[in-house]
């Protein structure tokens, strides 16, 4: 694992705590290089970042998007 100087959260742990933000960027931005990095995050750092539970989040986004 890195080491790190400042006081910032090692990145598994910032997922964690800020898994619900994470999950709402991924949803509701309409910037899509911003929903690449929150997904990222969770497929990198995130605790059951399987690909298939990714996989299923992201149909179920493009669900909600197309009933709206």
């Amino acid at each position: 694992m890195v080491g790190y100087d400042d006081d910032s959260l090692p990145p598994s742990e910032y997922v964690r705590e800020n898994k619900q933000q994470l999950e709402r960027l991924i949803k509701h931005s309409n910037n899509d290089f911003v929903r690449a990095l929150a997904i990222a995050a969770f497929v990198e750092y995130g605790e059951d970042a399987s690909v298939e539970s990714i996989t299923d989040d992201l149909e179920r986004i493009k669900e909600l998007k197309d009933t709206q």
